[in-house]
């Protein structure tokens, strides 16, 4: 009986050191393997522009010199520099909407007039976020006492060029 203990006893000695073995073993025999990733972006020049219409609103031929305001707000990529212009062939008269008479007017880029955006560009570089551009309008008193009564429209294009 004390044979069989013993037997018993060795036998589970035994099976737990093949087991234990067996992780250690079965460790040392781990291996890893690695690889690596690049990661990439390209972040490219851009701008975007976006321009609020201008209103003079409504007055009579005797009111002398009217003035208006507006604004553009011009996106860019942070860094990139730029110009804002309007076309250089504009003519910068509002036409009645009913006939054939037409109202000078001219725009600037700064409230004293004298940055006229007919002749000038308005620079800038980008950050990222919008920068707002403030715009003037004038109606001279001259221009508004020579045409009729009516609704007179224009449309100016800005571009930006980066």
């Amino acid at each position: 009986m004390i044979n069989r203990k013993a037997s018993c006893l060795a036998l589970s000695l035994i099976a737990l050191g093949v087991l234990f073995s067996s992780t250690v073993f079965a460790d040392d025999m781990t291996s890893t393997a690695t690889a690596d990733m690049n990661v990439k972006l390209t972040v490219v020049k851009s701008c975007q522009v976006n321009v609020e219409d201008m209103d003079f609103g409504s007055h009579s031929s005797n009111d002398g010199s009217i003035t208006a305001t507006s604004q553009a707000s011009v996106t860019c990529t942070n860094g990139t520099g730029y110009t804002m212009s309007t076309d250089a062939t504009h003519d910068y008269e509002m036409q009645n909407t009913e006939g054939s008479e037409k109202v000078a007017y001219s725009l600037y880029g700064d409230k004293t007039g004298g940055s006229d955006l007919s002749k000038t560009s308005i620079p800038g570089v980008g950050t990222g976020t919008a920068q707002v551009i403030p715009l003037y309008g004038k109606v001279t008193g001259d221009a508004l006492q020579a045409v009729s009564a009516g609704d007179y429209t224009d449309t100016v294009t800005f571009t930006v060029t980066y």
